[in-house]
């Protein structure tokens, strides 16, 4: 016996919202972290030790068990089909936000043991967050060992170090590092 499926799928009223948590639910829960945990979490990530692979991962879950949550009384592959194709990119669309919002505050959620690392100053920058007058500070920094823990790289650092470091014209600086939780390197602190 075939299956016969109405002209038009149909499908719950909330359908449409549904598919879109994938992206929603990374949102919310940065929220959250900003509302609950704020600044007392350190979650500025070291270049080169970055979250993409675990926000990826995060991602691609979130999509599978929204899809199977929302699909699992629906019998229409058309429906199935849509239903995936529009998870997966709201998944896509969530992982920088689980990359750069819940997943670094996760991961300063436990610090290991600190190690300082002498750092050659390359030079400071300055960009304008989007949409804002408001501008982040980096410095380019390399480690005076390459065996350091510490990589080379755009190092965001605060306004006060920017003018200081802008001031003083060292040559080295200290950056002092640690392991997260999730194993990627955290700065916490500069001399």
């Amino acid at each position: 016996m075939t299956k016969t499926f109405a002209s038009r799928p149909i499908v719950p009223p909330t359908f449409f919202v549904k598919v879109l948590l994938p992206f929603a639910i990374p949102m919310l829960l940065t929220a959250a972290l900003v509302i609950l945990v704020g600044e007392s979490w350190p979650r500025n990530i070291a270049p080169g030790s970055g979250l993409k692979m675990f926000g990826f991962g995060a991602s691609a879950l979130t999509s599978l068990i929204i899809w199977r949550f929302i699909t699992r009384r629906i019998e229409d592959m058309r429906v199935l089909k849509v239903a995936a194709a529009i998870c997966g990119v709201a998944g896509l669309m969530g992982w920088p936000v689980w990359t750069v919002g819940v997943l670094p505050s996760v991961n300063g959620f436990s610090v290991g043991s600190q190690e300082s690392v002498r750092m050659t100053l390359m030079g400071t920058d300055i960009t304008t967050i989007s949409r804002s007058r408001a501008v982040n500070h980096w410095a380019w920094l390399r480690p005076e060992v390459p065996t350091a823990r510490a990589k080379a790289g755009r190092y965001f650092i605060s306004e006060q170090t920017y003018q200081r470091w802008n001031d003083q014209r060292p040559s080295t600086v200290k950056v002092t590092i640690s392991e997260g939780f999730l194993g990627a390197q955290i700065v916490t602190g500069y001399e």
